[in-house]
């Protein structure tokens, strides 16, 4: 890897607008000869990604891209909502220092010659992928491609109710497509769930699909007003803020992925969730609030602060649509904690309808990659 990264990002009244302002930031100081560039775009210019792709290839010279579209876009300190706007980072890696895929659409999809010829060239450790959400069936190529690769990925589904493009070299759409990095390509990770445990680790000792009867032998709604009460919410169950955390088997991390508390039933003690749980399995409550998210956005900020072996060079920032100013108060809040923590680098993300970190899909959550 030669060369610095740098980003823009930009907002105007149509693409050719915001294009143009892209290109002038990013040509404003030398770029590396040799690069990955990813670019995202709001929801107002999802149609219009193809002609903004055309014209930064054609001012900057830069033959690869990734990226695709979300209800916002991020760069240092900054978000945009709403409106029409874009986000670049451009990374200094030689051609051969990485693979571009397009969308998998199925299992056998991972198998293919071209990807298989990627993976044992490369010896990827870590990849970044993007999905449709207007084709939930091909996500589930997500475990497949992290198994094949023995890769850890990030990323985030697009934005959009009829699905949303994808860059991959190209638009396209559908599935789950990419980047894989050569084994040589160093990175941390950092996840922000924007929760605050409200107690312990519960065992389900009844349950089946989205209904939990017993926790630790008890009556589940029992167990979860005890618990509000002890948070100073005893009438806030239907308030919203909180969640029930399904804890990952074999997390040394304490490790979770949340899930919405869609109702309860009174008269027989149950509670409903967003997910499939079964007898065994290991459960916490969460309360999920604006203190909440920043005060888990700066202990993550923190913790990965401490693994950076130096300074980082560039990040990704893949958030949830949820987030932003519906947990921050404005729409640049949450990036301006994350600049006001680890300094102004180039940065670019976006915020879509579900994370992904390794190979889990997430809600709510922030996952933050710095290039090091």
């Amino acid at each position: 890897m030669t060369g610095e990264f740098c980003a823009a990002h930009a907002s105007g009244e149509n693409w050719a607008a915001v294009a143009s302002e892209l290109a002038d930031q990013l040509q404003s100081t030398p770029l590396p000869e040799q690069a990955l560039a990813f670019l995202y775009v709001t929801e107002a210019l999802s149609d219009d990604l193809g002609s903004i792709l055309t014209f930064l290839r054609s001012r900057l010279s830069i033959e690869h891209w990734t990226g695709t579209a979300g209800i916002g876009v991020c760069g240092s300190g900054r978000a945009y909502f709403g409106v029409p706007a874009a986000s670049v980072l451009i990374a200094p890696f030689a051609s051969e220092d990485f693979h571009v895929f397009e969308p998998l659409k199925t299992d056998a999809d991972v198998d293919a010659p071209e990807l298989q010829q990627a993976i044992d060239r490369l010896q990827p450790i870590f990849g970044l992928v993007h999905g449709d959400p207007g084709a939930p069936q091909s996500l589930s190529t997500l475990g497949e491609l992290a198994r094949v690769g023995s890769t850890y990925l990030v990323g985030g589904i697009a934005s959009g109710e009829r699905g949303a493009p994808q860059i991959a070299d190209r638009v396209v759409d559908g599935g789950l497509s990419g980047v894989l990095f050569d084994a040589k390509t160093a990175v941390q990770v950092g996840i922000t769930q924007a929760c605050t445990p409200v107690g312990p680790v519960h065992r389900v000792t009844e349950g089946r699909e989205g209904i939990v009867s017993t926790l630790d032998d008890r009556p589940a709604l029992e167990v979860l007003k005890e618990e509000l009460n002890s948070d100073g919410s005893e009438n806030s169950i239907a308030s919203g803020r909180y969640h029930v955390a399904l804890m990952i088997p074999g997390s040394d991390t304490g490790d979770f992925v949340v899930r919405n508390l869609l109702g309860v039933d009174p008269h027989n003690h149950m509670i409903a969730i967003s997910g499939d749980v079964q007898a065994g399995d290991a459960v916490r409550f969460v309360r999920r609030d604006g203190a909440a998210a920043e005060e888990d956005l700066r202990r993550m900020l923190n913790d990965v602060q401490k693994r950076l072996p130096g300074k980082p060079r560039g990040a990704l920032y893949c958030s949830c649509v949820a987030r932003g100013p519906h947990l921050f108060g404005t729409e640049s809040r949450e990036m301006m904690i994350i600049r006001d923590e680890l300094g102004d680098l180039p940065l670019t993300g976006f915020y879509g309808n579900g994370e992904v970190c390794n190979d889990r899909f997430y809600g709510y959550t922030g996952v933050l990659t710095l290039f090091v």
